[in-house]
């Protein structure tokens, strides 16, 4: 049987911390000021974006408080506060208002609340229905509830505008192999490794798809190769244990 790595990580919460705490680089100076501050002492900038909002800051600083709130293993007040910031009149442009769901969305998946992000996706996408972060978003809420066939969906429209991201194949590699179409799996895993022969997620599978073909060498080869790419990678600790397996099967 092939193996499929992690993939509650690659769909689910993988990416979730890093989706829901970014900054946004067309925002203010003193926003990015704050959620830098957010990696320094959490709590301290969240006292100074309420501080900052009591001075006028607004929209803006009431935003970086709920990223700090995500800092502080809040992420379900974090989205409620990001969903009501979304629908603000002064919530901005419709790709504001976007982002603000779509980072509530992923606070949601982090307090494992996947079908309260998925709505929170899809609202996003009604707003910028091209934007393919956002679909692939959707498709990790929508895995986290083992809804495979749209998560594939959401992918596959992820891929009509953006074909650049090896990270996307693997995650449709991961919903088609969820559905036992292992052809679409092998495909979407070398499309991966085409882009970057050296992405770790995809190295991991192809490790695998070479054990079930019989070939040990080769697997071996792939899973050391995540090793030296990511050691401290979630896939770094899957192939461990796999190579284990090996040297006891093979001593």
């Amino acid at each position: 049987m092939i193996g499929l790595v992690l993939v509650a990580a690659h769909m689910g919460l993988m990416s979730a911390p890093a989706r829901a705490a970014q900054a946004n680089p067309l925002l203010s100076d003193p926003y990015q000021t704050c959620v830098r501050a957010i990696n320094t002492n959490a709590e301290e900038a969240f006292e100074q974006a309420l501080a900052w909002r009591d001075r006028g800051g607004g929209l803006l600083a009431e935003r970086c408080a709920a990223m700090a709130l995500i800092s502080l293993d809040e992420p379900g007040e974090a989205a409620s506060r990001l969903d009501a910031l979304a629908r603000r009149t002064d919530a901005g442009l419709l790709a504001d208002r976007a982002s603000l769901l779509s980072q509530s969305g992923n606070a949601w998946l982090l307090a494992d609340q996947p079908q309260n992000a998925e709505a929170a996706f899809s609202a996003a996408l009604k707003l910028t229905p091209r934007d393919a972060d956002i679909w692939v978003d959707r498709a990790r809420a929508r895995a986290d509830r083992q809804n495979w066939p749209e998560a594939e969906r959401d992918l596959n429209n992820a891929l009509t505008f953006d074909k650049t991201k090896p990270e996307t194949y693997v995650l449709r590699a991961a919903a088609r192999r969820a559905q036992n179409n292992l052809a679409g799996y092998r495909t979407d895993i070398q499309a991966a490794l085409t882009l970057d022969p050296k992405f770790p997620e995809a190295l991991v599978e192809r490790g695998s798809i070479k054990l079930a073909a019989g070939d040990k060498n080769g697997a071996r080869a792939d899973w050391i190769e995540v090793l030296v790419q990511a050691p401290t990678s979630p896939a770094a600790d899957a192939v461990r244990t796999r190579i284990e397996a090996l040297e006891v099967r093979d001593p």
